[in-house]
């Protein structure tokens, strides 16, 4: 399937998904979100592909939020109708968390509102030594509403989030890296190289069970420890009773 505003690329199990307006700073504007929640479930149905790296053409990741596109929705005036659109658009990034294959994000130059957003919605961030990151809606008068206000609390903390969300303050990637906000900050020209080899790492699991491991983790923030140790012997269940559990076994056997 051919797309407007993204670009897909293979290497053996490894699918590279690229943002690809960069001649808008791949600004994420109505039809980016609405193919990235088209194509999203048709990676998740692909056996062919282990792990997904999500990266930006051009200078940078992402500038946020495609802003003039935003300012036409804004003079609309159409509240219900807005509220209506943001729920559809909330749907693209939550494919991403649902996807069961892991997803590193892989960012150069920026990552600002929207893309920001986006990043929080992956598995793992890598992010290169010149990158700098905001969320800065308030500073337009609005707020981040694509999951900022909810996944980044989860990741960096409720003070830390609320901290990066009030200011809207553009961080260092050394910053975000020190405050979990990315998991590694390497030099530009190793970026690829790095989400590859980690790609490459993740792959040598089975992938079934990484994939309901990254769900189990990101299901149990809302549940108690009971509820939490339920849902994983659950998944446990399914897994050890599955045909890959066995394979795997094998293999380690054969191996040890």
């Amino acid at each position: 399937m051919d797309f407007k505003t993204l670009s897909l690329s293979q290497e053996g199990k490894i699918l590279y998904l690229s943002l690809n307006r960069p001649e808008k700073r791949n600004a994420i504007n109505t039809l980016m979100l609405a193919e990235l929640e088209q194509c999203v479930p048709m990676i998740a149905a692909r056996s062919d592909v282990g792990v997904v790296v999500l990266r930006g053409e051009g200078k940078a990741f992402s500038s946020g939020t495609d802003l003039d596109e935003l300012g036409e929705l804004a003079r609309s005036g159409n509240i219900p109708g807005f509220r209506g659109m943001v729920r559809k658009l909330q749907r693209a990034f939550a494919e991403i968390e649902y996807l069961e294959k892991a997803v590193i994000a892989a960012v150069h130059g920026y990552a600002l509102g929207a893309a920001l957003e986006l990043i929080l919605a992956c598995d793992l961030r890598i992010a290169t030594e010149e990158a700098r990151f905001s969320i800065p809606e308030v500073s337009l008068g609005i707020i981040p509403d694509l999951g900022g206000s909810h996944r980044l609390s989860r990741i960096v903390g409720v003070g830390r989030a609320k901290e990066l969300i009030l200011t809207g303050r553009m961080i260092s990637a050394q910053e975000a890296e020190r405050i979990g906000l990315v998991n590694k900050v390497v030099p530009p020209e190793q970026l690829r190289d790095t989400a590859t080899a980690w790609a490459e790492e993740i792959m040598r699991n089975g992938l079934a069970a990484v994939g309901l491991a990254k769900r189990a983790v990101d299901m149990s923030f809302p549940l108690s420890s009971s509820a939490g140790l339920e849902l994983a012997g659950i998944i446990q269940s399914l897994l050890i009773s599955g045909e890959s559990f066995r394979e795997e076994g094998k293999q380690k056997g054969a191996r040890g």
